[in-house]
């Protein structure tokens, strides 16, 4: 696999880039509705006011284009912030605030920028309180300590969306503290797929990738140099999603759109796999090794982006918008469609 460090793409079957003329979306019906996801929003240029660490100007011109396109709530795979701090997590919260005007509830999970010390936990926990899997708010969370709220699922309308949190969550005496794997939540994840009578499909989202186009750590391991570290565990969380009708995996960390095929280590499972760009000044480019278990579909590098999934009865349609880069000041950028993918449930 060749790549440059200049904006590319691998188009779809259509051949083409699409403009953007999406409708506002507006449907009285249950069966109809729509949901944004955001990458990473880390902010490195400058960690003192008014940033702190955070793309404040494009989370608000991302979170302008949810509202105006009528979404029901809003995801964000980790990074929210560039060092883990209380003011940076309020600064990254308080720019939710045309969202919350506007009734749009916002999902966060934690990426490892926002997991630099064990105090990130309850500075997390301060800026995002009452999210699903804390008392009195729905949803569901890992009997854990300290998983309440951090590791969750909730579901709305017709869909079940599970956010799992892979970073220090215990106090263990050491400098970051203990963080879960994904076999310490599988049976968690197991109980929350087999509950079918909930949800008519599901999505599960984590910071870190299956495997990566630059980053070579995993959801699965920190060791960069075997990504196939703990092949029962990644043998086991395939095939549970597969065998539950888990058709995505949506994940950030690599600050590039990359849409794949991959593999479970022993062949027998299969996922799809987003990594949803960058909503940040941080890009970076796919480096080796690659390997053979996956395979890539649509690949774009040093834009700006997101995603907005439409729902419709049974069926879900997700679709990629980007921009030029931009963010040391206020924008209203071009969005244009670059991808967009969904199947029937």
């Amino acid at each position: 696999m060749q790549t440059t460090r200049r904006n590319f793409l691998r188009l779809t079957s259509l051949g083409l880039i699409l403009p953007f003329t999406s409708p506002i979306y507006c449907s009285e019906s249950s069966g109809e509705w729509r949901f944004g996801i955001i990458p990473d929003t880390q902010w490195g240029f400058n960690m003192e006011a008014p940033f702190h660490g955070t793309a404040i100007h494009v989370i608000d011109a991302i979170n302008a284009e949810m509202i105006r396109q009528k979404v029901d709530f809003v995801i964000q795979v980790g990074d929210l912030v560039e060092y883990s701090s209380a003011i940076a997590f309020q600064t990254r919260a308080a720019h939710n605030k045309a969202l919350l005007d506007n009734g749009i509830n916002f999902y966060p999970v934690r990426g490892n920028h926002d997991s630099m010390e064990i105090n990130s936990v309850k500075q997390f926990k301060d800026a995002f309180p009452n999210l699903p899997g804390t008392k009195g708010n729905g949803g569901s969370s890992p009997k854990l300590p300290n998983a309440d709220g951090m590791t969750y699922s909730f579901t709305h309308k017709n869909g079940k969306f599970i956010l799992i949190d892979t970073f220090p969550l215990v106090d263990d005496g050491t400098k970051n503290g203990k963080a879960y794997t994904i076999g310490d939540y599988q049976d968690w994840i197991n109980s929350q797929l087999l509950i079918k009578s909930d949800h008519k499909f599901t999505i599960v989202f984590t910071h870190k990738n299956l495997l990566g186009q630059n980053h070579k750590d995993n959801v699965f391991s920190d060791d960069a140099e075997n990504q196939n570290s703990f092949p029962e565990m990644q043998n086991n969380f395939f095939s549970s999603l597969q065998n539950n009708n888990v058709k995505y995996f949506i994940c950030g960390h690599d600050h590039i759109y990359h849409r794949s095929r991959i593999k479970s280590p022993n062949g027998k499972a299969e996922l799809e796999q987003i990594i949803c760009g960058s909503a940040s000044h941080k890009f970076y480019s796919p480096e080796p090794p690659f390997l053979e278990r996956e395979t890539s579909i649509v690949k774009e590098l040093n834009r700006i982006g997101f995603l907005i999934a439409d729902v419709n009865h049974d069926q879900i349609k997700i679709t990629y918008y980007s921009t030029k880069a931009f963010g040391l000041t206020p924008a209203v950028p071009k969005w244009e469609i670059r991808d967009s993918f969904g199947y029937k449930f």
